[in-house]
């Protein structure tokens, strides 16, 4: 199964390069984002007010594809690690979910995938290699392919999947460049490894019917 990112997915404004803390220094997040309740198929602006409280639920603009702004519902906005974003395939009536982790966001997938995450990792949890797009352009770092594994199924509830790399600011030169541009390379490539990218962005959404 291919990812498929629609034009407002892919946007290097939406993959903020994320600080570099450590994998083993980061707790289980006590929020797990699941595709069911204020996250579901059919959830809404109201569903997030229900069960956040109007106070910590604003609807504005969030910096979008080419840095231009796009509406949004922002969970925890004044809590950088405990912020959502949900854009919704129904601006009108506010309703559909796109839910975003970034930044600094600790909230987890119900599998563990967070921000921070290492790319091996993820790989473990699909079962095998996938493809991601090359580093340092306007839609790098993207998990654009499964290749069959288990993150290329739904997961409880029918959401699925994007997940966006970075890589650390110190990452070997090298390697880097053989890992960089509009190229598409497998996640177990040795120079991708070397480089040790990790999750800085994951954004859950619902396929079509």
């Amino acid at each position: 199964m291919t990812v498929k990112f629609a034009a407002p997915i892919l946007s290097a404004g939406l993959l903020a390069v994320v600080g570099s803390t450590a994998w083993a220094e980061r707790a289980t997040p006590a929020r797990v984002l699941k595709c069911e309740g204020p996250f579901g198929r059919n959830a809404s602006h109201a569903d997030l007010v229900k069960t956040f409280g109007s106070s910590n639920v604003v609807y504005r603009d969030v910096e979008g594809p080419e840095a231009q702004p796009v509406k949004a519902s922002v969970v925890y906005p004044n809590d950088p690690k405990a912020k959502l974003e949900v854009i919704w395939s129904d601006e009108k009536a506010r309703r559909g979910p796109q839910v975003w982790v970034k930044d600094q966001s600790t909230w987890a997938t119900a599998n563990g995938i967070r921000i921070g995450t290492p790319l091996a990792e993820v790989e473990k949890l699909n079962g095998k290699p996938f493809k991601l797009t090359g580093f340092d352009w306007d839609y790098g770092g993207h998990a654009i392919d499964w290749l069959g594994g288990t993150l290329a199924q739904p997961q409880a509830g029918g959401c699925i999947f994007a997940i966006g790399f970075v890589h650390p600011e110190d990452a070997p030169d090298d390697n880097l460049t053989k890992v960089s541009g509009d190229n598409e390379f497998l996640s177990d490539n040795p120079d991708m490894r070397a480089v040790e990218p990790y999750v800085g962005m994951v954004l859950i959404s619902f396929p079509p019917r």
